[in-house]
């Protein structure tokens, strides 16, 4: 009996992860809407940033300086 129910307990996982990577698979290559309506369309080769990083601080001059050193044992 301890068989039975091991056996079907692993065909059960095996079911649901296979469902779930089917299920995602679909989700990903389903068409998008139409972005013309959305006011989001793009013409072919054009490219959109979104995301800019912000400007690093500049260096000061009396911040240091970097000194290559030996460890001694």
């Amino acid at each position: 009996m301890r068989d039975v129910f091991y056996t079907l307990l692993v065909v059960w996982i095996i079911w649901r992860v296979l469902n779930a990577f089917s299920s995602g698979k679909t989700k990903q290559q389903s068409p998008t809407p139409n972005n013309s309506t959305s006011g989001n369309y793009k013409k072919e080769g054009e490219t959109r940033v979104e995301y800019v990083p912000p400007k690093s601080k500049p260096i000061n001059d009396d911040a240091g300086e970097y000194v290559d050193y030996e460890e001694v044992k």
